[in-house]
């Protein structure tokens, strides 16, 4: 896959589905069920649900009040 394929995806559905069709694509894994519902899961995640998810993996209580200020600034 090249990076004018790439390019296009990134563009339309953000980095984090591009950079798994391309690990996908370039592992040359057969499409199944299991990689199309991840790569919905990925579409269908709100700015909250990236900003929780962002927080938990740096070690920050998504509760605590600076886990709070940052989830305030998402919609």
């Amino acid at each position: 896959m090249t990076w004018a394929a790439l390019i296009p995806i990134i563009v339309q559905y953000g980095l984090p589905i591009a950079e798994k069709i391309w690990q996908l694509w370039s592992t040359n894994a057969v499409p199944d069920q299991a990689a199309w519902d991840a790569l919905k899961a990925l579409g269908t995640a709100t700015r909250r649900q990236d900003m929780t998810a962002a927080l938990v993996r740096n070690g920050v209580d998504p509760a605590s009040p600076q886990g709070q200020a940052l989830l305030a600034l998402v919609s």
